[in-house]
């Protein structure tokens, strides 16, 4: 048994093509749509092992990729091998961003900005990504409130198989501060192999949302013009039930 107060390493890592396998997602069209209208480099942050990057390189889309995480990072190359594609990857985190160059493009998919679960670190995010944009280029971020999370019980959230035939259950309890606006997720990992269990992992993570016009606020702050904010990734209106928001702004 192991606790772990860090993300996306270990069994996190390992484990996370089982839940994102295949080439096509809610969110591909999406971000391929706004960079066939802005045309020119992209960055993906928080690129993981490659779900969104790796298709993107081979269809042609001039994209890199930026991740905390060297073991995704490791297992994203491995992958780009097989496709026969070579990605540029940069391990920073999205609060310390430092690169050679700018961007037409920049998007954070899977609502990973709230990961930065400190409300300063992730303005610096945010004005660093303003720095890493072309004038006129275009950031594009989703972001999510939380509903009814407050959960004193595990409660199963996802499972599949390893490569080596094990099962691997993803169980969750979760608890929300609603005037911090900081969610803390606590989940269980649990490996299984012919009804025996062979190891499970803990692992606590932190994540922080924002309001509508909160987040259009910081973004104005720092800088970013021509705000919009869509409802979903069919670019549908929000809507007051909606928990689900995705902001696009423009240097």
């Amino acid at each position: 048994m192991a606790f772990n107060q860090g993300t996306y390493q270990g069994i996190v890592a390992s484990t996370y093509d089982i839940w994102f396998s295949g080439d096509r997602f809610d969110d591909t069209d999406f971000y391929k749509k706004f960079m066939d209208e802005v045309p020119g480099a992209a960055l993906e942050i928080g690129c993981g092992t490659g779900r969104l990057l790796l298709p993107y390189l081979t269809e042609g889309y001039d994209v890199e990729g930026v991740d905390c995480s060297a073991e995704m990072l490791e297992l994203c190359t491995l992958k780009a091998s097989a496709r026969g594609v070579s990605p540029v990857l940069h391990n920073q985190l999205i609060q310390e961003l430092r690169l050679p160059k700018t961007y037409k493009t920049i998007y954070i998919p899977m609502a990973s900005l709230m990961c930065v679960s400190e409300r300063d670190e992730a303005i610096r995010a945010l004005a660093g990504i303003f720095n890493h944009l072309d004038y006129g280029g275009q950031v594009l971020i989703p972001l999510f409130i939380p509903r009814n999370v407050n959960t004193d019980e595990w409660k199963v959230s996802r499972s599949g198989i390893r490569s080596d035939g094990a099962e691997v259950i993803l169980s969750s309890i979760s608890s929300v501060i609603f005037h911090d606006q900081v969610q803390t997720n606590q989940d269980k990992y649990e490996v299984l192999k012919d009804g025996e269990l062979l190891d499970t992992v803990f692992t606590t993570s932190k994540l922080r949302w924002y309001g509508k016009y909160e987040f259009i606020m910081m973004l104005e702050k720092i800088g970013f013009q021509a705000i919009v904010v869509y409802g979903g990734y069919n670019l549908q209106p929000l809507n007051d039930d909606q928990n689900f928001m995705i902001f696009r702004a423009r240097k």
